[in-house]
């Protein structure tokens, strides 16, 4: 089951489809996000983009009508009014307060998460029940290479990370907390834990993916693995979860977080706080293995407990 294509559709009442790509280039010091999206909402149905920068660290939230939302399928190409989006390619073309934006990125070398018919994705088996919150995971890393102008600055980039996500449904959970960083040469990682309605109560749960040096790792509370602690501030969080012989620590706290807009019953109405680059330390050990040892100042970080 691929889910980077429509999950949604615009006939289903008060839901939300976005796809979240960033872009981290190191050469250029220069960290993007872009939020691509739609809300079926019967008081304010829309298409919007998203766009942040590690410039300013400012947020842009652009509204466009139903009808700048446009697809195609086989490959699945997403358009909100200039901009496309694929997994092979995104343009942006788009103007806020004077100020221009145009990007031309070509991707390659994408490296979704492991998969089977019970475990189309990170949510596994859960993916085929009703859920207010659905989340896929299409790429840990890949490349991208391309342009970016932003006002009068502009960059060429020929070797930058990407990460690229997806949610679905009519809301984001109650608390949750989210963690991803990919600028290791050989690793990635993406964290979250949640509380989320499970038959008219609400449950926590979490999941982890870690790959590194060709190898998955693969953490979840639906697969058998443990959390054994979990603390939070206002701005940072820790983790340590459990799995067979491995053992995995995580801390994360924000960097310059801004507001982004949030579904709430399908309407983008809430706000979250998310840093583009914060920071993050993960340490993952087996019994008699060497532990593998990471740590990045470029993650995107939510915290929202």
């Amino acid at each position: 089951m691929d889910q980077f294509g429509i999950m949604v559709g615009l006939n289903k009442k008060a839901s939300f489809e976005g796809w979240f790509c960033k872009i981290d280039d190191r050469k250029n010091n220069l960290m993007i996000s872009v939020i691509w999206g739609y809300s079926t909402h019967e008081n304010s149905k829309h298409a919007f983009i998203q766009f942040q920068d590690s410039l300013n660290h400012q947020t842009t939230y652009l509204r466009y009508p139903m009808e700048a939302l446009k697809w195609t399928t086989d490959p699945f190409v997403l358009h909100i009014g200039k901009n496309q989006l694929s997994k092979k390619h995104m343009i942006l073309n788009f103007e806020v307060k004077g100020v221009c934006v145009k990007g031309d990125f070509s991707f390659s070398g994408m490296t979704p998460i492991n998969a089977s018919f019970l475990k189309p994705n990170i949510m596994g088996w859960l993916t085929y029940f009703p859920n207010e919150c659905n989340h896929s995971i299409t790429s840990m890393k890949h490349q991208a290479v391309g342009t970016l102008q932003i006002d009068d600055q502009s960059w060429e980039m020929t070797d930058a990370d990407v990460y690229m996500e997806k949610d679905w449904g009519t809301g984001f959970p109650k608390e949750y907390v989210w963690a991803q960083a990919n600028d290791w040469e050989n690793s990635a990682v993406v964290f979250s834990y949640a509380s989320v309605p499970v038959l008219g109560k609400y449950k926590k749960g979490f999941f982890l993916v870690l790959h590194h040096e060709g190898v998955e790792y693969r953490f979840s509370s639906i697969e058998g693995s443990s959390m054994i602690n979990f603390n939070v501030s206002q701005d940072a969080f820790e983790t340590t979860i459990k799995k067979g012989k491995y053992r995995l620590t995580l801390k994360a706290k924000q960097a310059n977080p801004v507001a982004l807009a949030s579904p709430a019953q399908g309407e983008m109405r809430d706000h979250i706080k998310e840093s583009l680059d914060g920071n993050v330390d993960l340490t993952l050990e087996t019994k008699g293995g060497k532990p593998v040892v990471l740590s990045s100042q470029r993650a995107s970080i939510d915290v929202h407990f």
